[in-house]
């Protein structure tokens, strides 16, 4: 009965949405409002995007359902009008792996190696201004072949995926302060917080989240070196080709209405800048962050329900500066000279004013604050604390772009992690016809999730 009636529900929507009194008197669908798809994807992020390109390379017909309108998710591009030269302030390089390679050659993308910055950097306590004499910078990266000795033992986390085994190793859910401890790790820690800052307070989170940030595939990328698109576009440009390649299969500015997914296929109510869409999907793949808030529209099973109510995350801004009266070309990193000896930031901070290259503009990131205005207000002061080093008063600091990157690093207690939280959330796949990716269930590093999706996800897709 329940099949039943939620079927006709989502047939006769306009009755749910403009409450009709039957449905034999609203208008049904038209067949121009019926897709009909081998797969649906949820989200047309990094994962999503790369998921609908490969499967339909492989002849199979998809729907992506995007909430905005583009493709890419957090890659976050701007063009400076100016000198019309990208400025990318999201996703800024990418692991030079089979998974890159084989994306931005689909669109032929052409790809350059990068290293470290060639800008001059400056160390500041953001919150007092205090700049750090060079000589006590030491900007060299540490040996690293210690941390990977230590971190070896985890070989499921090796491509980035939650494979934790069972029982659980308690290093993984142990604060990766104490960690770093029991490894004697301590030369590491400022690498570690470049790539792990987004966890938040570093030395208190479970070291299963650090590891997801700066593990081994992280580690060995650096002495790989990293990618970057050589284009006039950026990191964008390969994301509007896919959409190019994608056309009509992409919904933009849609979302998820209602849903009823089963084993043997599924009806997905959308709605659409147009009106509403109903899609019939053999399959539905779902890459967006896996809350409750994102999933209101599904009919989710109690198991479902079970994992995905247990998530926290930190909050993340990105932006871009201009008119900030800093040294031009030049990046300022921030430390906290009253934690000692780690100096590391915690909890809420602005991560650093770096610079791309393109003059008069630095990008930012702002971890910990979930308020916009109070996270700009904290990029503006820390621009004035370090600014009076350079004499820099009544400078009016703009924001060229500003976007909150939300449930960047979903997480769960280190007691949900030892309890096999990651064994039940694998346990979802194909469950209900619905396949997941995405950023709740790999490493948060495109070709990471690229690699998972391929391997993990489009072999059950593709049958």
């Amino acid at each position: 009965m329940r099949f039943s009636f939620l079927t006709a529900s989502i047939l006769c929507a306009p009755l749910i949405v403009c409450a009709a009194p039957t449905c034999s008197n609203t208008p049904a669908y038209t067949a121009a409002d019926i897709l009909v798809r081998d797969v649906l994807i949820i989200g047309g992020g990094a994962t999503g995007t790369y998921a609908g390109v490969r499967l339909q390379d492989q002849n199979k017909s998809v729907a992506i359902v995007e909430m905005t309108d583009k493709l890419g998710g957090h890659v976050d591009t701007l063009i400076d009008p100016i000198s019309h030269l990208p400025i990318d302030y999201g996703v800024q390089a990418f692991f030079d792996n089979p998974s890159t390679r084989l994306f931005f050659n689909r669109f032929n993308v052409p790809l350059m190696n990068v290293s470290t910055s060639a800008f001059p950097s400056t160390v500041a306590d953001f919150k007092t201004g205090y700049i750090m004499p060079s000589s006590d910078v030491d900007t060299t990266v540490p040996n690293l072949s210690r941390y990977l000795a230590a971190t070896a033992q985890f070989t499921g986390l090796a491509q980035g995926a939650y494979d934790l085994g069972n029982p659980v190793p308690a290093d993984l859910y142990l604060p990766f302060g104490d960690f770093v401890t029991k490894y004697n790790l301590t030369d590491v820690l400022q690498t570690a917080w470049v790539f792990a800052h987004g966890v938040g307070n570093l030395m208190k989170a479970p070291t299963l989240y650090v590891l997801q940030n700066f593990g081994q595939a992280q580690v060995l990328g650096l002495s790989a070196g990293y990618l970057v698109p050589a284009t006039a576009g950026g990191n964008q440009e390969v994301y509007d080709k896919a959409a190019a390649l994608l056309g009509q299969n992409v919904l933009f500015s849609t979302k998820v209405v209602m849903s009823l997914r089963t084993d043997s296929g599924s009806l997905v109510l959308v709605k659409t800048p147009t009106g509403n869409k109903v899609i019939k999907a053999k399959k539905v793949l779902v890459t967006i962050p896996p809350t409750m808030a994102n999933l209101a529209g599904f009919d989710l099973s109690p198991a479902e329900k079970a994992a995905f109510t247990q998530w926290t995350d930190v909050p993340y801004f990105v932006g871009v500066l201009n008119d900030t009266g800093l040294p031009n070309l030049t990046s300022f990193y921030n430390i906290d000279l009253t934690d000692a000896p780690t100096y590391l930031p915690a909890d809420k901070f602005v991560w650093r004013l770096e610079t791309t290259g393109v003059a008069g503009y630095q990008t930012v990131k702002v971890v910990g604050e979930p308020d916009s205005t109070k996270a700009k207000k904290m990029v503006t002061d820390a621009v004035a604390k370090v600014g009076q080093n350079y004499g820099v008063t009544g400078a009016s600091t703009t924001f060229a772009a500003w976007e909150q990157h939300t449930n960047l690093g979903l997480s769960v207690s280190p007691s949900a992690i030892k309890d096999g939280f990651y064994a039940n959330l694998s346990a979802l796949q194909g469950q209900k016809g619905t396949y997941w990716t995405g950023n709740a269930w790999c490493s948060d590093y495109s070709p990471l999730l690229w690699g998972f999706t391929e391997n993990k996800i489009l072999p059950s897709l593709l049958k």
